[in-house]
Protein backbone atom coordinates (compact mmCIF):
# COMPACT_ATOMS: atom_id res chain seq x y z
CA UNK A 1 0.00 0.00 0.00
CA UNK A 2 1.23 3.48 -0.73
CA UNK A 3 2.47 5.68 2.03
CA UNK A 4 -0.38 6.46 4.37
CA UNK A 5 -0.52 9.19 6.94
CA UNK A 6 -1.22 7.96 10.45
CA UNK A 7 -1.31 9.49 13.88
CA UNK A 8 0.52 7.96 16.79
CA UNK A 9 -1.96 7.70 19.62
CA UNK A 10 -1.06 7.35 23.29
CA UNK A 11 -3.40 6.65 26.20
CA UNK A 12 -4.10 9.66 28.40
CA UNK A 13 -6.23 10.29 31.44
CA UNK A 14 -9.80 11.53 30.91
CA UNK A 15 -10.22 15.28 30.74
CA UNK A 16 -11.28 17.18 33.85
CA UNK A 17 -15.07 17.68 34.09
CA UNK A 18 -16.60 20.75 32.47
CA UNK A 19 -18.86 21.40 35.45
CA UNK A 20 -15.98 22.78 37.51
CA UNK A 21 -16.46 26.38 38.59
CA UNK A 22 -14.23 28.65 40.72
CA UNK A 23 -14.48 28.47 44.50
CA UNK A 24 -15.46 31.91 45.79
CA UNK A 25 -14.45 33.88 48.91
CA UNK A 26 -16.63 35.67 51.41
CA UNK A 27 -15.73 39.29 52.24
CA UNK A 28 -13.81 40.10 55.41
CA UNK A 29 -14.32 43.51 57.04
CA UNK A 30 -10.63 44.22 57.63
CA UNK A 31 -7.14 42.81 57.24
CA UNK A 32 -5.99 40.29 59.86
CA UNK A 33 -3.04 38.13 60.80
CA UNK A 34 -3.42 34.37 61.14
CA UNK A 35 -1.00 31.45 60.96
CA UNK A 36 -3.92 29.33 59.79
CA UNK A 37 -4.14 31.30 56.53
CA UNK A 38 -2.20 31.89 53.34
CA UNK A 39 -2.41 35.50 52.16
CA UNK A 40 -2.10 36.42 48.47
CA UNK A 41 -2.36 39.70 46.55
CA UNK A 42 -5.40 39.97 44.28
CA UNK A 43 -5.46 42.27 41.25
CA UNK A 44 -9.25 42.39 40.86
CA UNK A 45 -9.27 40.76 37.43
CA UNK A 46 -11.64 38.12 36.07
CA UNK A 47 -11.57 34.70 37.71
CA UNK A 48 -11.05 31.83 35.29
CA UNK A 49 -10.23 28.15 35.47
CA UNK A 50 -7.52 27.28 32.95
CA UNK A 51 -8.08 23.82 31.43
CA UNK A 52 -4.70 22.90 29.91
CA UNK A 53 -5.01 19.60 28.09
CA UNK A 54 -3.55 17.69 25.14
CA UNK A 55 -5.67 17.40 22.03
CA UNK A 56 -7.69 14.23 22.69
CA UNK A 57 -10.10 11.93 20.95
CA UNK A 58 -12.39 9.32 22.49
CA UNK A 59 -12.53 5.83 20.99
CA UNK A 60 -15.68 3.72 20.66
CA UNK A 61 -14.51 1.78 23.70
CA UNK A 62 -14.45 4.91 25.87
CA UNK A 63 -10.67 5.33 25.97
CA UNK A 64 -9.13 8.77 25.61
CA UNK A 65 -6.20 9.05 23.19
CA UNK A 66 -3.89 11.90 22.29
CA UNK A 67 -3.91 12.97 18.67
CA UNK A 68 -1.80 15.19 16.45
CA UNK A 69 -2.22 18.88 17.10
CA UNK A 70 -1.34 21.41 19.72
CA UNK A 71 -2.54 21.30 23.31
CA UNK A 72 -5.96 22.62 24.19
CA UNK A 73 -6.41 25.75 26.32
CA UNK A 74 -9.80 26.69 27.74
CA UNK A 75 -10.39 29.57 30.15
CA UNK A 76 -13.76 29.09 31.83
CA UNK A 77 -15.20 31.94 33.91
CA UNK A 78 -17.75 31.63 36.70
CA UNK A 79 -20.50 31.42 34.05
CA UNK A 80 -18.78 28.60 32.18
CA UNK A 81 -18.07 30.67 29.05
CA UNK A 82 -14.73 29.92 27.39
CA UNK A 83 -12.74 33.15 27.08
CA UNK A 84 -9.67 31.59 25.44
CA UNK A 85 -10.72 32.27 21.80
CA UNK A 86 -10.60 36.02 22.56
CA UNK A 87 -7.12 35.82 24.14
CA UNK A 88 -4.70 34.29 21.61
CA UNK A 89 -1.70 35.43 23.69
CA UNK A 90 -2.65 32.76 26.25
CA UNK A 91 -2.84 29.96 23.69
CA UNK A 92 0.53 28.58 24.78
CA UNK A 93 -0.25 28.20 28.48
CA UNK A 94 -0.22 24.40 28.27
CA UNK A 95 3.38 24.54 27.06
CA UNK A 96 4.32 25.94 30.49
CA UNK A 97 3.27 22.71 32.20
CA UNK A 98 5.60 20.10 33.63
CA UNK A 99 2.69 17.69 33.27
CA UNK A 100 0.48 16.29 30.55
CA UNK A 101 -2.60 18.23 31.63
CA UNK A 102 -3.86 20.39 34.47
CA UNK A 103 -6.68 22.62 35.62
CA UNK A 104 -5.54 25.85 37.29
CA UNK A 105 -7.43 28.55 39.16
CA UNK A 106 -6.43 32.18 38.84
CA UNK A 107 -7.37 35.56 37.46
CA UNK A 108 -7.06 37.23 34.07
CA UNK A 109 -5.59 40.73 34.27
CA UNK A 110 -4.46 43.63 32.14
CA UNK A 111 -2.08 45.92 33.99
CA UNK A 112 -1.00 49.54 33.61
CA UNK A 113 2.59 50.80 33.83
CA UNK A 114 2.53 50.66 37.65
CA UNK A 115 1.33 47.05 37.66
CA UNK A 116 -2.19 47.94 38.80
CA UNK A 117 -5.15 46.13 37.30
CA UNK A 118 -6.90 47.98 34.45
CA UNK A 119 -10.50 46.68 34.46
CA UNK A 120 -11.60 48.77 31.48
CA UNK A 121 -8.75 47.48 29.31
CA UNK A 122 -9.50 43.91 30.45
CA UNK A 123 -13.19 44.29 29.61
CA UNK A 124 -12.32 45.47 26.11
CA UNK A 125 -10.22 42.36 25.53
CA UNK A 126 -12.80 40.00 27.00
CA UNK A 127 -15.50 41.40 24.72
CA UNK A 128 -13.38 40.89 21.61
CA UNK A 129 -11.71 44.27 21.34
CA UNK A 130 -8.07 45.13 20.81
CA UNK A 131 -5.70 46.31 23.52
CA UNK A 132 -2.83 45.39 25.78
CA UNK A 133 -2.02 41.70 26.41
CA UNK A 134 -3.79 39.74 29.11
CA UNK A 135 -1.81 37.77 31.71
CA UNK A 136 -2.95 34.79 33.77
CA UNK A 137 -2.11 34.89 37.48
CA UNK A 138 -2.40 31.36 38.89
CA UNK A 139 -2.94 30.67 42.59
CA UNK A 140 -4.34 27.11 42.72
CA UNK A 141 -4.32 23.79 40.87
CA UNK A 142 -7.32 21.41 40.84
CA UNK A 143 -6.34 18.56 38.52
CA UNK A 144 -3.00 17.22 37.28
CA UNK A 145 -2.85 14.52 34.61
CA UNK A 146 -6.51 13.68 35.18
CA UNK A 147 -6.04 13.25 38.94
CA UNK A 148 -8.36 15.38 41.10
CA UNK A 149 -6.67 17.40 43.83
CA UNK A 150 -9.86 19.01 45.19
CA UNK A 151 -9.64 17.22 48.55
CA UNK A 152 -5.98 18.10 49.07
CA UNK A 153 -5.27 20.86 51.61
CA UNK A 154 -4.51 24.22 50.03
CA UNK A 155 -0.84 24.19 51.09
CA UNK A 156 -0.27 20.90 49.30
CA UNK A 157 -2.05 22.14 46.17
CA UNK A 158 0.12 25.27 46.21
CA UNK A 159 3.28 23.13 46.32
CA UNK A 160 1.98 21.10 43.39
CA UNK A 161 1.21 24.30 41.47
CA UNK A 162 4.79 25.49 41.92
CA UNK A 163 6.04 22.09 40.73
CA UNK A 164 3.97 21.80 37.53
CA UNK A 165 3.80 25.40 36.26
CA UNK A 166 6.76 27.28 34.80
CA UNK A 167 6.37 31.05 34.88
CA UNK A 168 6.59 33.09 31.69
CA UNK A 169 5.64 36.52 30.35
CA UNK A 170 1.98 35.53 30.12
CA UNK A 171 1.61 33.44 33.29
CA UNK A 172 2.94 33.65 36.85
CA UNK A 173 2.26 31.91 40.14
CA UNK A 174 0.94 34.44 42.65
CA UNK A 175 3.15 34.47 45.79
CA UNK A 176 1.64 33.63 49.15
CA UNK A 177 2.70 34.53 52.66
CA UNK A 178 1.78 32.74 55.88
CA UNK A 179 0.37 34.64 58.83
CA UNK A 180 1.20 38.24 57.85
CA UNK A 181 -2.09 39.34 56.35
CA UNK A 182 -1.95 42.94 57.54
CA UNK A 183 1.57 43.44 56.23
CA UNK A 184 0.58 42.15 52.80
CA UNK A 185 -2.58 44.27 52.90
CA UNK A 186 -0.43 47.33 53.55
CA UNK A 187 1.78 46.50 50.56
CA UNK A 188 -1.20 45.80 48.31
CA UNK A 189 -2.91 49.04 49.28
CA UNK A 190 0.28 51.03 48.67
CA UNK A 191 0.64 49.39 45.24
CA UNK A 192 -2.95 50.20 44.26
CA UNK A 193 -4.15 46.59 43.88
CA UNK A 194 -7.65 45.32 44.58
CA UNK A 195 -7.06 43.53 47.85
CA UNK A 196 -5.86 40.38 49.61
CA UNK A 197 -7.17 36.84 49.39
CA UNK A 198 -6.94 35.00 52.75
CA UNK A 199 -7.33 31.23 52.47
CA UNK A 200 -7.25 28.60 55.22
CA UNK A 201 -4.09 26.55 54.74
CA UNK A 202 -5.95 23.23 55.15
CA UNK A 203 -8.88 24.22 52.93
CA UNK A 204 -10.14 21.76 50.31
CA UNK A 205 -11.38 23.16 47.00
CA UNK A 206 -15.18 23.52 46.84
CA UNK A 207 -16.12 24.22 43.20
CA UNK A 208 -18.74 26.93 42.79
CA UNK A 209 -19.14 27.41 46.56
CA UNK A 210 -18.75 30.72 48.38
CA UNK A 211 -17.11 29.72 51.65
CA UNK A 212 -15.67 31.31 54.79
CA UNK A 213 -12.63 29.11 54.28
CA UNK A 214 -11.64 31.83 51.80
CA UNK A 215 -11.93 35.52 52.65
CA UNK A 216 -11.35 38.60 50.51
CA UNK A 217 -10.14 41.84 52.10
CA UNK A 218 -10.74 44.77 49.75
CA UNK A 219 -8.01 47.40 49.59
CA UNK A 220 -8.63 50.75 51.23
CA UNK A 221 -10.73 53.07 49.11
CA UNK A 222 -8.91 56.10 47.64
CA UNK A 223 -9.00 58.99 50.07
CA UNK A 224 -9.66 56.78 53.07
CA UNK A 225 -7.23 56.14 55.90
CA UNK A 226 -4.56 53.79 54.56
CA UNK A 227 -2.43 53.27 57.66
CA UNK A 228 -3.29 49.93 59.34
CA UNK A 229 -3.54 49.90 63.12
CA UNK A 230 -3.36 47.05 65.59
CA UNK A 231 -5.92 46.08 68.22
CA UNK A 232 -4.67 48.84 70.54
CA UNK A 233 -4.92 51.52 67.88
CA UNK A 234 -1.15 51.74 67.41
CA UNK A 235 0.12 52.39 63.90
CA UNK A 236 1.51 49.31 62.17
CA UNK A 237 4.78 50.02 60.29
CA UNK A 238 4.55 49.90 56.51
CA UNK A 239 5.49 46.50 55.08
CA UNK A 240 7.86 45.93 52.17
CA UNK A 241 6.00 45.12 48.99
CA UNK A 242 8.59 42.73 47.55
CA UNK A 243 6.13 39.81 47.03
CA UNK A 244 3.80 42.09 45.09
CA UNK A 245 6.58 43.70 43.06
CA UNK A 246 8.03 40.29 42.22
CA UNK A 247 4.81 39.43 40.39
CA UNK A 248 4.46 42.86 38.77
CA UNK A 249 7.94 42.54 37.26
CA UNK A 250 6.81 39.38 35.44
CA UNK A 251 3.65 40.91 33.93
CA UNK A 252 3.41 42.26 30.36
CA UNK A 253 3.44 45.95 31.17
CA UNK A 254 2.28 48.35 28.44
CA UNK A 255 4.96 49.92 26.28
CA UNK A 256 2.87 52.69 24.73
CA UNK A 257 2.91 56.20 26.14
Amino acid sequence: MSDQLSLELEPVAPAAPNWLRPMLPRPAPSAFDSHDHLFEPFWGGTRALAFLEPAVTETSGGAFLTSEGGPSVRLLGVDGVDLAPRLPELGGLALRLEAGSAVLDGELVVVDRAGRGDPEALERRLTGGLGRPVAYLAFDVLYVDGRPLLSWPLERRRRELARVLRAGPEVVVVPATVGEGRALFDAVTAQGLAGVLARVRTSPYLPGIRSRLWRFVAATEPGAEQTPVDALGEEVPAAPNAPVLAVIERLPLPTDE
